[in-house]
């Protein structure tokens, strides 16, 4: 197949395969730093995201593909927050179970940017961000691709 104009391919297969590493390469980055950085406090799972009209939560998960968490957590300062995984969850046995406790971190005085911190977020984070380098390999072959 004879492409047109393989260095247009090429940067928009950058330009995206950029994006997606630095979205997803900064929830990774979150789940490394906040810890240090930042506070850590427990929290209980409490539902699953759905994402039909937005973010809204369920209490039950009989999908086959994982489904993000929801969480609940009490801050120093009695204020209870909830929110939910940022991460892909992409693997049905790395799900979290209704009331399971799980460790959250978030930067100081900011509890609703609120992580969690465990290695069930890894797998979907490094997938995506293999994703991301894999369509940069790609765009970089078009943008140097030798004229026919």
């Amino acid at each position: 197949m004879k492409i047109n104009n393989p260095k247009i391919i090429g940067i928009v297969m950058l330009l995206v395969g950029l994006a997606i590493t630095g979205f997803w390469g900064f929830g990774l980055f979150k789940i490394v730093t906040y810890p240090f950085t930042g506070t850590i406090t427990q929290a209980k799972i409490i539902g699953y995201k759905v994402s039909r009209n937005g973010a809204r939560m369920v209490k039950n998960n009989r999908s086959l593909s994982g489904k993000s968490p929801f969480f609940e957590f009490i801050t120093n300062d009695n204020q209870t927050i909830k929110s939910y995984s940022q991460s892909p969850q992409i693997f049905v046995l790395f799900n979290y179970q209704i009331d399971e406790k799980i460790e959250v971190a978030y930067p100081k005085n900011e509890p609703k940017k609120a992580v969690i911190i465990s290695w069930k977020e890894i797998p979907g984070l490094v997938l995506m961000i293999a994703l991301g380098i894999l369509a940069v390999v790609v765009g970089k072959s078009y943008m140097f691709k030798k004229q026919d």
